[in-house]
């Protein structure tokens, strides 16, 4: 399971006098299918991690009703909507492709077709049991959830039985189970421009509460991509002020302080510590966290310095399936 953390380094900076850096499956009525458990592990996130496997998969044959039992069954099987688009399934005798999109093909019992498997069972005396192999690529990028995975196909079947009885078609829901284990594993980045305030030489605290955000807030987005769970951890280096190298946090005319709103809290040097968020799936679609701060003094009466800054520190972890929170949606 990866479970490597991406660190996230912000900038924030302003300039005075001079700048904030910063279902289970159906039981078929003419064929069941066991699951089918791909050996490995899937990363969603690595370019060259397509995973290609032959696999056998056990066909069985329901028992007789009426004394009557499926003799050949001939079918396909069909992608559903939250199928990778494209995950294959090509039957490996034949090389041709036995998955498609809905509706499929018209099955044609009565002539081999490569891209159709057919099955006979034979009497009712004989094995319910029967066998096939197909080779099963599940792409590089296939957006799947963290943790042992489902990936149901539908299958499209043309049913003869034994006995005379009526021949039958039809479609059944979640028909295969294909099992695969996913890799809790995720992308960060900051994305948008710096979080830099500009020259605030002449931005007095009193004015502040008439301010346009536009100029005492700046927001940027922390992008995470992953394919299952994380947490989000947040620092501040100089607790939510800006100062200059060599500046004293100390000395009121050397800080600028400010308030950083991300995730729902609100944190500023008197109420600086950020608890850990655990996040819900972000899928490799990504969602984007913004990141807000906003000036709680101005720079008129600092100490003249081009580049007041704070920098933050952004920790986002990949998780266990299942977490031990529960995890929230995080936006």
């Amino acid at each position: 399971m990866k479970r490597r953390s991406h660190t996230l380094l912000i900038g924030l900076a302003a300039g005075v006098g001079g700048v904030l850096l910063v279902s289970g499956a159906a039981q078929a009525q003419c064929v069941t299918f066991d699951p089918v458990v791909l050996s490995g592990n899937f990363d969603p996130f690595n370019p060259s991690g397509t995973t290609v496997q032959t696999v056998s998969v056990t066909a069985r044959r329901p028992p007789a009703v009426g004394g009557k039992k499926t003799q050949e069954v001939d079918f396909i099987y069909l992608r559903r909507p939250d199928t990778p688009s494209s995950l294959t399934v090509v039957q490996t005798s034949t090389g041709g492709q036995i998955l498609e999109n809905p509706p499929g093909h018209v099955l044609d019992p009565n002539n081999v077709n490569p891209n159709e498997v057919e099955l006979n069972f034979g009497g009712v005396g004989q094995p319910d049991v029967k066998t096939f192999m197909v080779t099963i690529t599940v792409p590089s990028g296939a957006d799947l959830p963290a943790g042992a995975t489902d990936i149901y196909v539908d299958q499209k079947y043309y049913c003869k039985r034994t006995g005379g009885a009526a021949d039958e078609s039809g479609v059944i829901a979640n028909s295969l189970d294909i099992r695969i284990n996913v890799l809790s594993a995720l992308q960060a980045s900051f994305v948008g421009p710096a979080l830099d305030f500009g020259e605030i030489g002449t931005l007095t605290t009193a004015s502040l509460p008439s301010t346009p955000n536009s100029v005492k807030q700046r927001t940027g987005n922390v992008r995470v991509a992953s394919s299952g769970p994380y947490s989000v951890a947040l620092t501040s280096a100089n607790q939510f002020r800006m100062t200059y190298a060599g500046g004293n946090l100390g000395t009121a005319n050397q800080r600028i302080p400010y308030q950083l709103d991300f995730l729902g809290q609100s944190k500023t040097t008197a109420s600086p510590t950020f608890n850990t968020v655990t996040c819900s799936r972000a899928g490799l679609s990504g969602q984007y966290l913004a990141v807000t701060p906003t000036l709680l003094e101005g720079g008129a009466g600092k100490v003249p310095s081009p580049n007041y800054q704070d920098i933050l520190t952004v920790t986002v972890t990949p998780l266990a399936v299942p977490t031990a929170t529960t995890p929230v949606a995080c936006m």
